[in-house]
C-alpha cells in the first residue's frame, strides 16, 4: 500500500471507533452521520483488508488486526494533535471550551464551590460538566474524551492506561444537629452505638461499604433508622432530629454549611481513604487537559482540611 493512497481521515474514524465500539456513538463523536460513518468502516475495510469490527450485542468489537492497531494509531494521532496541530501559545483567559469532570455526587459538595470560583476568576469562557458514571464506564470514557478527569475515591481506576494524581487522605467525621440533647463537642463509644444512625447509599460509591466493613472488624454496630440515596437531604433530617450521619470530613463541612448542625469526632480512627485525579494517557500531553489538572491540583493536593 503506498501512502499517498492513504486517507487520513480515515484514521480518525477508525480511532473513533475503536474509542466508542459503536458506529452511532462514532457518528456523534465525529459529527458525522451514521451512514457516513458506516461507510468509511468499509473503505477502512477494504483499504486495511480486514473486517475489523464485528457485531456484538453491546455494539461493535475490534478484530485482533484491529486491537494490534489501536496502540500505534493512538500515537500517531495524538503526535499530529499535540506536535503538529497544537497551537504556539495557549492562553485559558480566552479558550472557548467544555470540561467534563466525572465525580460522585458527594464529589460536586467538595470539589465544584472552588473549582468554579478559580475558573471563572482564570477561563471566564470556560464551562464545566460534571458526570456520575458506574465504574466501568470510566475508563473507556477517559480514553474516547467523554470526560477529561475523574476527580474522588476511586480506588478501583488502576489501569495502566491512566495516569493518576494523589489529591488527599480523608478521614470521617460525625454529624449532628447543633443542640443535640445528649451529644456536645465530644461522642463516646457508647453514644455512637446506643444513637439512631442515617446512612448514605449510593448505586456507585464504595465509601460508605468500606466504612461498614471498618466499623465491623471494630466492633461497632450502628442502628441505621434512615437510609438515603443523596446527600442533599441530611442537612434538612439532621437539622429536625437526633439522627447521626458519618461522612468524610469535606463533605461534612459543606453539609454543616447547609443547616444548623456541628461536627463531632467519631470514637474511632479508620484508615485513610486516598482522594486522587485520573486521566487517560492519550491526553498526557494535551495542554487544555493538562490546564485543568493542574487547576484541579493547586486547589486540593494535600489540603490539611480535608
Amino acid at each position: 500500500m503506498n501512502l499517498r493512497d492513504v486517507d487520513l481521515n480515515l484514521l480518525v474514524v477508525f480511532d473513533a471507533l475503536l474509542r466508542t465500539r459503536s458506529v452511532t456513538r462514532a457518528a456523534q463523536v465525529l459529527g458525522m452521520s451514521q451512514p457516513a460513518t458506516s461507510f468509511a468502516l468499509s473503505k477502512l475495510r477494504k483499504m486495511l483488508r480486514d473486517p475489523l469490527f464485528v457485531r456484538a450485542a453491546n455494539g461493535i468489537h475490534p478484530t485482533p488486526y484491529a486491537e494490534r492497531l489501536a496502540e500505534p494509531l493512538d500515537s500517531i494521532l495524538d503526535s499530529i494533535r499535540f506536535d503538529l496541530l497544537r497551537h504556539q501559545s495557549f492562553d485559558p483567559a480566552t479558550l472557548q471550551r467544555s470540561f467534563t469532570l466525572a465525580m460522585h455526587d458527594i464529589g460536586e459538595l467538595a470539589f465544584l464551590p472552588p473549582i468554579m470560583e478559580r475558573v471563572s476568576t482564570l477561563a471566564p469562557a470556560i464551562e464545566i460538566r460534571t458526570m456520575n458514571l458506574p465504574l466501568p464506564e470510566l475508563e473507556p470514557a477517559l480514553r474516547s474524551g467523554e470526560i477529561d478527569l475523574v476527580v474522588g475515591y476511586f480506588p478501583e481506576l488502576q489501569s495502566a492506561s491512566l495516569f493518576q494524581q494523589r489529591l488527599f487522605a480523608h478521614s470521617f467525621v460525625c454529624l449532628v444537629r447543633r443542640d443535640h440533647p445528649t451529644i456536645g463537642s465530644e461522642m463516646t463509644r457508647e453514644q455512637f452505638v446506643d444513637g439512631k444512625h442515617a446512612v448514605v447509599h449510593t448505586d456507585s460509591s464504595s465509601l460508605e461499604d468500606t466504612l461498614e466493613a471498618d466499623l465491623r472488624e471494630m466492633d461497632l454496630a450502628r442502628r441505621v433508622v434512615l437510609r438515603v440515596q443523596h446527600y442533599l437531604a441530611l442537612p434538612a433530617v439532621l437539622s429536625r432530629s437526633d439522627l447521626i450521619v458519618t461522612v468524610p470530613y469535606a463533605i461534612g463541612v459543606s453539609l454543616s454549611r447547609m443547616g444548623d448542625l456541628k461536627l463531632v469526632n467519631p470514637p474511632f480512627k479508620t484508615q485513610a481513604r486516598i482522594v486522587r485525579q485520573h486521566w487517560h494517557s492519550r491526553f498526557h500531553r494535551d495542554p487544555a487537559n493538562k490546564w485543568i489538572r493542574n487547576l484541579v491540583a493547586e486547589l486540593f493536593v494535600e489540603s490539611r482540611e480535608h
